[in-house]
This record gives C-alpha cells, structure tokens and sequence, in this order.
C-alpha cells in the first residue's frame, strides 16, 4: 500500500476513535487496530503519536473547507441576481452544511475533541487558532464571491460577518451532537440567513440604479 493511502487509513481510522473514545483513548495501538494495521506501519508513516493529531487537525480542517466551497459552489448554479440570489446561496449552503455534520456527526465530534486538546497540550496550542483563522479567511473569500455573482455587496468587510457564519455553524454542530435534531439546526440557519440579509448592499457600480431584487 502506497504511503500516501496508509496516511490516509490511518488517519480517518484515527477521527473514528476519537470520536467515539476522545483524544485520550487514541493510543497508537487503538488506531492501529482500528485501521487493521501494525504499529511498525503506523510508525512507518508517522513519527510520534502528536505528529498524527496534528495531520488530523490540518486533514479535517481541509475536508471542512472543500464543503463549505462545494455548498457555495452549488448554490452559485442558475442563481438569480441581487438580494435574493444572495440569500438563496447562504440557505443553500448552511443546508448543505447540515447536511454533512448528518451524514458524519463522528467527524465533527472528533474535530471538536481535537481542538480542545490541541489548546490544552504543549506544542499543538497554536493548532486551533490555526484552524479557525483559516477558517474566516475561507468563509471571508465565499462571502465575496457570493456577492460577485449576485452583483450586490456588504455593508462591511467580510472578514466582519465571517465570524457570524462560523459562530452559526458551530451552534448547528454542538446542537446536532447533543439533541440530533434537524428543525433546530435549520432554525439557527434561518435566524444567520436572516442577520446577514441586514448587510447585503447594491454593489458599488450598481449604486444608484434603484434597489436589488
């Protein structure tokens, strides 16, 4: 098996432990008999037991990142300019987000374990601001190209409203994780959809030409 297949074994191996025994119980050898693998393979590809939280924390924030530009991407698809395209793209996009934390609630929770620990352990404490900084810039740069093909704008920088998505996403996390329920989870988009309606603008060149649509 090529390195690059046995990281990757090995790691979403890792994600499964963890979310259903926490950080402290993925040991090498929990991973390792999880993926079916010897430890010679796990130290093969790995050198040290944080080395591995550590690739799991770039590895899961890279798979979140491909989702939210994917559910962006799809929602772009024969949307209608103005106002209502833009809020047809975030619905679209918080729902396909929903979407994903249903189909793998294990990885979020593993995702959430992970950042605890990485702030609590020497050596890994930069990891969760790592994280979630790239995650702003993300949401930050969806945000302009939202408006890019609705041709409106926002009242402010993006890096601003990037938060509130992040904060909402979280919310529908935690909630999914402890409750498993939908309609709470779709409330918490609707409410986000409906903060950031307040700051949807014309986009400066249309500035004058009478409202969006």
């Amino acid at each position: 098996m090529p390195v690059e297949e046995r990281r990757e074994l090995l790691l979403e191996s890792a994600f499964r432990v963890i979310a259903r025994r926490g950080v402290d119980g993925a040991t090498t050898r929990a991973i390792c008999a999880e993926a079916g693998v010897t430890l010679s393979t796990f130290h093969y590809v790995f050198a040290t037991r944080d080395e591995v939280l550590a690739a799991l924390v770039e590895h899961g924030t890279e798979k979140e990142l491909s989702a939210v530009g994917a559910a962006l991407g799809e929602g772009t698809q024969d949307i209608a300019p103005g106002r209502a395209g833009v809020l047809a793209i975030l619905q679209t996009a918080l729902s396909a987000y929903i979407d994903g934390v249903q189909a793998d609630p294990d990885r979020e929770q593993a995702m959430i374990s992970l950042n605890q620990y990485a702030r609590q352990t020497d050596g890994l404490s930069d990891l969760g601001a790592q994280m979630y900084l790239r995650y702003y810039e993300a949401i930050a740069g969806a945000l302009d190209g939202v408006a890019t093909v609705t041709g409106t704008g926002w009242d402010r920088p993006t890096t601003e409203l990037a938060p509130l998505i992040l904060a909402a996403t979280d919310g529908i996390t935690l909630s999914y994780l402890n409750i498993r329920d939908r309609a709470v989870c779709d409330l918490i988009a609707d409410a986000t959809v409906t903060n950031l309606s307040t700051h949807i603008v014309d986009a400066p060149e249309n500035a004058g030409k009478g409202p969006t649509t």
